[in-house]
């Protein structure tokens, strides 16, 4: 039988960790959106068709630095080193969307650029003897297929990416993580706290890779 006590925390931490789940939430779409919108733009500069060599090298630098430094320490720069560097001043809400955003970009990019890479020659061909343009063609005839391709990759960039938010909670941002640490630090009840906290982040992420499969299967079957 479960213990009252432990029912009566669980009632009295789940509105706040609730709040904190909006936060991360809010902080993962926008981290997302920066890192999917500025992924396109670097996969599609970075892929051979355009064959533009000094953008690549200066893409792939970019991509190096990234994925070889940690994530956190991006966050501590973020916060830190450039508000310093540029004299502007960063919110911890701020500061963790674009950390998010910017370290996501780079994955992106390279699964972009994989997907791009990936669509037979042909299908350039027959979409210029057919009249299109080099942003026609991406538009109309590869980034559909490429998107059925990649969106497991992107589903899972996206679930590391709400997950990662977790790290945000080193510099103030009060995310569900920072909550549930300011709940058990007054309640010293840790692990009923902190197995609340891993089932939000598992239905939010079990709920994405849900919605993903679904769009994969209804792109599946519009290419039948």
């Amino acid at each position: 039988m479960i213990d009252t006590k432990i029912i009566d925390l669980l009632i009295y931490s789940l509105p706040l960790l609730l709040k904190g789940l909006w936060i991360t939430l809010q902080v993962g779409i926008l981290g997302t959106f920066i890192g999917i919108v500025g992924g396109l733009i670097f996969g599609i500069l970075n892929s051979k068709k355009l064959k533009l060599k000094y953008v690549s090298w200066v893409i792939n630098f970019y991509v190096l630095i990234i994925r070889g430094t940690p994530l956190y320490v991006q966050v501590l720069i973020f916060y830190f080193a450039l508000p310093d560097l540029l004299d502007i001043n960063l919110s911890p809400f701020v500061a963790g969307i674009l950390a998010l955003g910017f370290n996501s970009i780079a994955y992106v990019s390279e699964i972009i650029r994989s997907g791009i890479n990936s669509i037979p020659e042909g299908q350039w061909d027959a979409a210029y003897v057919l009249g299109y343009g080099f942003f026609g063609t991406m538009k109309f005839i590869i980034l559909p297929q490429m998107l059925k391709n990649v969106l497991p990759a992107l589903t899972s960039e996206l679930v590391t990416l709400i997950k990662d938010t977790s790290i945000l909670s080193a510099i103030g941002l009060v995310e569900m993580t920072r909550l549930g640490n300011n709940i058990n630090a007054r309640l010293l009840q840790p692990m009923p706290i902190y197995l609340s906290v891993a089932f939000l982040y598992l239905i939010i992420t079990t709920t994405i890779s849900a919605i993903s499969k679904k769009i994969e299967k209804r792109l599946s079957y519009g290419h039948r």
